[in-house]
Formats: structure tokens, C-alpha cells, sequence
């Protein structure tokens, strides 16, 4: 593939979502041996994010606002 038709990955505004998005990103300018490895690691570190977020301590996404709790409200 040649470098002008290089895609870069999606930006999530989430450090640990874009690394992992980032190292499948160019999996076609990698060794066929390589893939493997990468996607699974990439699949690891999104769901840890996954089940982090499910269990309500995710790391808030800067510039993102969260929505208001009735105990917000008050």
C-alpha cells in the first residue's frame, strides 16, 4: 500500500481507544505473521475499556460532558 493511501486510525479523544486503534491501524504494512498478535492485543485493551465502563469507572473523555444525575439536580 503506498503512503499516500495510508488511513489514519479514528480518534476517539480516548489515549488508551486510539493506541489500541492505532497499532491495527497499518496491520497491511505488517508481516501477515504479525496480525495475530495485534489484533488481539488491540481486543484485550478494548475490552478492558468495555468493562471498565460498565462498571462505572471509566476515565472521563475530555470534552465530553457527562450527562447531570437527579442528585445533581438537587
Amino acid at each position: 500500500m503506498s503512503e499516500d493511501s495510508t488511513i489514519a486510525p479514528p480518534s476517539t479523544g480516548n489515549a488508551v481507544v486510539d493506541r489500541a486503534l492505532a497499532e491495527v491501524a497499518d496491520l497491511s504494512e505488517v508481516d501477515l505473521a504479525e496480525h495475530h498478535e495485534r489484533l488481539s492485543g488491540a481486543q484485550d485493551v478494548l475490552t478492558g475499556v468495555l468493562e471498565s465502563s460498565r462498571n462505572a469507572v471509566q476515565t472521563p473523555i475530555p470534552g465530553v460532558l457527562r450527562p447531570r444525575t437527579q442528585e445533581q439536580h438537587g
